[in-house]
């Protein structure tokens, strides 16, 4: 089970997404990440304390990212993964992609 856990400031939403990030909560994660509208205009986003993640978490938060993005945010990204899963995040291409907000 994930979780995503939200706090906010005058101008800035941080978010922490922890758990399973992985395929099995995808649909689950996509209503919960379309019904994140921060208000603040900076966007703080922490993946950390992972017990799973794969490409479907990813592939979505990179959606919903640039979603963000287009719509005005300004963003960042922390990820705080293990050696197995940071092999897969670099080998993927989406530390690259993350890396440009």
């Amino acid at each position: 089970m994930f979780e995503i856990e939200e706090f906010a400031e005058s101008d800035k939403t941080s978010l922490l997404f922890t758990g399973d990030l992985s395929v099995s909560g995808a649909s689950e994660l996509q209503q919960q990440l379309l019904k994140l509208l921060p208000r603040a205009s900076t966007i703080e986003v922490k993946v950390d304390d992972v017990e799973n993640i794969d490409l479907s978490f990813l592939q979505l938060l990179l959606a919903w990212a640039t979603s963000m993005k287009q719509s005005g945010k300004n963003l960042t990204f922390d990820f705080r993964l293990g050696q197995e899963f940071t092999r897969i995040f670099d080998e993927s291409g989406f530390q690259q992609m993350f890396s440009q907000f």
